[in-house]
């Protein structure tokens, strides 16, 4: 793979170190993975679910790819137990779209894999493992009013949101109980190109995408509906600055992540697009079903994050859309 060696930041000395990334060729996975190789780890080995690699292009001969299945605990076992990694970053998934159609295959993905994979990781002495969560777990009729933090009760109606609960839950046991550091972040919409699976919240991405592409696009919110909004490289960064972070510094474990401050109503990211191209047809037709789980603006608290790691956001909502088009433009290859 031919790169020098990465480093162990938390430990006295550094040394080369073996990461394993499930779902690097998806969409965050993808990102940490470009990461990774940047600064020089050459021991990455990347699961993927399919054959599409596109996301990984200008990386692949830099990596070593594995299949695997998250739905089945022998794969996970035997592809551990190979690798022998010492960090995991665990951000293969099946997605909220998806998960709402099929929530037994959802069950046993990402709920059921997440522990053959906690648990393999503890059999085989892993140090450190990063979990991708996500502000689905705060997406319920229950919920709560008022902004969310990282100590807001989590009550998620759908079963993606559950599934990652689980995980949260599971990670902060094996942590206190096998000392395996665990440490998450609850992703909220992540805005980037090349997704074709629907979400919730993949209209803001596909705003700016379909115009891109010159095609029509109706949104399913109304335009005043406002998101807490990353943008997906900034994403994949910061899954690799919370692994740096020193483990003394991390007290909360599961972080809710914000971007941008107000966050930006999907009108506001219609508005940019329609700036940078006059062209671009947009409309508005709100899902009265989808609305209503938007019904209240709250925003996301992510002090600690900010705080225990550093993180901070990157991109505002006219960046987003500037190196998203830019994207598209420069790498048509990796998102067509």
């Amino acid at each position: 793979m031919g790169r020098a060696a990465g480093r162990r930041p938390w430990s006295e000395g550094g040394g080369a170190m073996t990461i394993l990334v499930t779902g690097g060729a998806g969409f965050i996975g993808a990102e940490v993975v470009r990461e990774l190789v940047g600064r020089g780890d050459d021991e990455v080995h990347v699961t993927y679910r399919s054959g599409n690699l596109q996301r990984l292009d200008g990386v692949t001969e830099q990596v070593e790819l594995h299949p695997l299945d998250l739905g089945d605990a022998a794969q996970i076992d035997a592809l551990v137990d190979a690798v022998k990694p010492e960090v995991v970053y665990h951000l293969g998934a099946m997605l909220s779209g998806p998960s709402e159609k099929d929530p037994q295959a959802s069950l046993q993905t990402n709920a059921y894999g997440t522990h053959a994979l906690l648990e393999a990781a503890r059999r085989n002495g892993v140090e450190q493992f990063l979990f991708a969560s996500s502000m689905g777990s705060h997406i319920g009729a229950e919920q709560p009013p008022g902004d969310i933090t990282d100590h807001t009760l989590q009550r998620p109606d759908l079963i993606y949101g559950v599934c990652k609960l689980f995980g949260e839950l599971l990670g902060r046991y094996y942590r206190r109980v096998y000392d395996l550091d665990f440490r998450s972040i609850r992703y909220p919409a992540i805005v980037g190109p090349g997704v074709t699976t629907w979400s919730l919240a993949q209209c803001t991405s596909w705003v700016i995408e379909r115009p891109a592409r010159g095609e029509p696009f109706t949104v399913w919110l109304e335009p005043d509906t406002a998101f807490t909004l990353v943008y997906f490289k900034e994403a994949g960064a910061a899954m690799v600055q919370l692994a740096d972070a020193p483990r003394d510094a991390i007290r909360t474990v599961n972080y809710n992540m914000a971007g941008m401050r107000p966050s930006p109503t999907v009108g506001d990211l219609a508005d940019a697009v329609r700036a940078r191209l006059p062209e671009a047809k947009i409309d508005f037709v709100a899902d009265p079903d989808i609305q209503a789980l938007f019904a209240t603006t709250r925003e996301v608290d992510d002090t600690p994050a900010r705080t225990e790691w550093g993180w901070a956001p990157r991109y505002d909502h006219g960046e987003i859309v500037d190196d998203f088009l830019a994207e598209m433009r420069d790498h048509p290859q990796r998102y067509s």
